[in-house]
């Protein structure tokens, strides 16, 4: 439990240095062309919206250039145009078009007939190159009904999304081109929601705008009642005269007249898109990453992985549906946030993994052979290691005559003999599959069938005891052994300081006793060990006294196999 804690407070720890980076970032807008690009999404997603009827575009295309002449276009047109407009009882009329630069009395012609038709408004242009707001000549300026700057800015991606609702200038500060047409045609001031850098973030249709060619108004092939109590906007198209830019929902650029055109839409319609701010969205973020850490800490890494992936795509769903209601949600932060998390889960479990097989390995190294270990570590279903009920086979091992051995020789002898005695031993016992449990002693006690479970175990121990009386007499030493098959209890049994793993049972008992009643070059086994593999060995019954009389135990005499 205790560990469990840890490991939480170290996953809290991570995810939360990690998150905190995401915010930083966020705050300082390294994540914009994310929220951008899955704000395009949006827009290509959704539905084109309509452009609102009210709206009249005529616009300055490359074939009017050809019809009217290079650019600048002569003003005559321009108050040709006036008088159609007039004609037509015009509402409201936006010029996207600087009239910069002086013409002589044509522009009183202009500013009179901008005074008959009353709404007439006029662009301002901050150059930011110079710091200097451009307008209109002076005559012309006198027949506005007011002015707007028609400044566009696109984003860090090169993509126009808003546009500044006002623009300081001297002791005043200048309003959007589009909020002075849409109030001046509405007739009122319209609460406009802006984003917190005071922009007005522009809802665009997705639709291309149907345009009047201003020569073909001009030429009097569009009928002038068309106009009549309507919103005008004129700008140029034409390529390498008007400004074009990258808008969201357009597969292709569009002028700078088509994103007044959509601004003016936006508001006329009151089809707003308003931002969540950025408090918000942090605290969003906050909590959807904190039920998950809380779910992953219950759960193991993989459901944790698949339960981010899915708050992922409902983070994705989540925002394209705030979108549709006129809600933009920042959800890269959010994304970001949840993958962090799942990352430093899936890293923390990584560790746990790991720490845990360092465990085990270090607890079985001494006891197991490598291949069966990384048998274990591959295959954990293999074994179990809680305290479990099973049937092994049991080995004893014992030196006979090494108290006397012991008494004549030196103790470093002694210890020299049995150190190199017992690798011997324990190399066989691991080469058979075999689990060595204990030294005793100059005894040795193993384990066949666990903790990887086989079941030829029986016939391994038998085989694994007789190579062991093989080498012992090249060897000049006689050992003594004793193999029982029988239910045992396994596990690791211990304190938190010190553990082992190790069987414990009747069946051991009678396998150490088999062993001491041996003979020297003596295998002795028990009766559940000699059924299974009474057709591979030769044995004789001995009649067993004491503690153990009535049990039936048999004496190895030769392996049928041995030699074909």
């Amino acid at each position: 439990m205790a560990q469990k804690v840890m490991r939480d407070r170290a996953l809290l720890r991570v995810t939360g240095f990690i998150i905190v980076i995401i915010f930083l970032v966020y705050y300082l807008g390294g994540l914009d062309r994310i929220n951008y690009a899955f704000l395009n999404y949006f827009f290509h997603l959704r539905r084109p919206l309509e452009i609102s009827k009210d709206i009249v575009v005529i616009g300055i295309t490359d074939r009017c250039l050809t019809k009217l002449g290079r650019w600048p276009l002569n003003r005559e047109h321009y108050v040709k145009l006036f008088k159609i407009l007039k004609e037509g009882e015009a509402k409201v009329v936006g010029i996207d078009i600087i009239f910069s630069e002086p013409s002589g009395k044509v522009d009183f012609e202009i500013r009179e007939l901008s005074k008959d038709i009353g709404g007439v408004i006029y662009p301002a242009y901050f150059n930011v190159d110079d710091g200097n707001l451009y307008f209109p000549v002076e005559p012309i300026m006198d027949g506005a009904f007011d002015i707007g700057h028609i400044n566009i800015t696109p984003a860090i991606n090169g993509f126009v999304y808003s546009i500044p609702l006002v623009i300081p200038y001297s002791t005043a500060n200048i309003q959007a081109f589009s909020i002075k047409i849409s109030d001046t045609y509405l007739n009122r001031d319209i609460n406009v929601p802006i984003d917190s850098n005071g922009n007005l973030i522009i809802n665009y249709s997705g639709r291309r705008i149907n345009m009047l060619s201003f020569s073909d108004v001009l030429g009097g092939k569009v009928p002038s009642d068309i106009f009549k109590g309507k919103l005008v906007l004129l700008g140029v198209t034409a390529k390498g005269v008007g400004d074009y830019y990258l808008a969201p929902s357009y597969n292709e650029p569009i002028s700078g007249l088509e994103i007044h055109v959509n601004a003016v839409n936006t508001i006329i319609t009151e089809r707003f898109l308003k931002k969540i701010r950025k408090n918000i969205t942090v605290l969003i973020s906050l909590i959807l990453c904190f039920l998950l850490i809380i779910f992953v800490s219950y759960t193991n890494p993989i459901r944790g992985s698949i339960a981010g992936l899915i708050g992922v795509f409902i983070c994705i769903i989540g925002g394209f549906l705030l979108f549709l209601n006129g809600i933009i949600f920042d959800i890269a932060p959010t994304i970001l946030s949840i993958l962090s998390t799942i990352v430093s889960s899936d890293i923390s479990s990584y560790i746990k993994e790991r720490e845990e097989k360092d465990k085990i390995r270090e607890i079985f190294q001494m006891y197991l052979s490598p291949e069966v270990v990384n048998k274990l570590l591959d295959h954990p279903e293999l074994w179990g290691l809680k305290g479990e009920e099973t049937e092994v086979t049991v080995m004893f091992v014992d030196i006979s005559g090494f108290t006397k051995f012991s008494q004549t020789h030196k103790p470093q002898e002694v210890v020299e003999f049995l150190n190199r005695y017992f690798s011997i031993v324990t190399d066989i016992i691991f080469k058979y599959g075999g689990t060595l449990d204990k030294f005793i002693g100059d005894a040795v006690m193993a384990i066949y069938g666990a903790p990887v479970r086989y079941e030829d175990h029986r016939l391994k121990a038998i085989e694994s005891a007789l190579e062991i009386i093989d080498i012992s007499r090249k060897n000049g030493i006689r050992v003594k052994i004793g193999i029982n098959t029988g239910k045992v209890i396994l596990g690791n049994i211990g304190t938190d300081k010190r553990v082992q793993y190790t069987a414990i049972g009747d069946a051991v008992n009678i396998a150490e006793f088999l062993e001491s009643i041996g003979e020297p070059n003596e295998i002795i086994i028990g009766e559940e060990t000699y059924r299974s593999i009474k057709d591979k060995v030769r044995a004789k019954e001995i009649i067993l006294e004491g503690k153990y009389k009535g049990v039936r135990a048999y004496k190895i005499i030769e392996d049928k196999d041995d030699g074909g």
